[in-house]
């Protein structure tokens, strides 16, 4: 599996981008974003690697998602994704400030669904 900017750096050379593709780097990157709120729901010890390594992951996945919805197009469904994300993102946030009301669980499994939807779209 290619990493989000693995698969974004594929497709740029492909002079013939197809929505297919599109569909692609969404996944792969609701896939790391997954992975690394997941990782943080295990409660790494906030000097590790581990921990900043998946605090950059997520906030850089949600970044992505966010800014591949089309409101036009998506309306209703395209905001509460955005909502979604930007909860993933300021749970991510408050972890970061060693908040105790930081609830990436909730994130995680929010998230995990999408992804699971997501993936039977296609």
């Amino acid at each position: 599996m290619l990493s989000p900017a693995a698969e974004y750096q594929r497709q740029q050379q492909n002079p013939g981008f197809n929505p297919d593709d599109a569909h692609q780097l969404i996944k792969v990157t609701l896939e790391y974003l997954v992975r690394s709120l997941g990782m943080l729901a295990q409660k790494p010890a906030r000097d590790s690697e581990i921990f900043k390594t998946h605090i950059a992951r997520v906030l850089t996945a949600t970044y992505v998602l966010q800014s591949s919805l089309d409101f036009e197009r998506g309306g209703e469904i395209a905001a509460n994704l955005f909502h979604l994300y930007e909860y993933s993102r300021q749970q991510t946030l408050k972890l970061m400030r060693n908040d105790d009301t930081a609830q990436i669980d909730k994130a995680h499994h929010a998230i995990s669904e999408i992804f699971v939807a997501w993936q039977q779209i296609h």
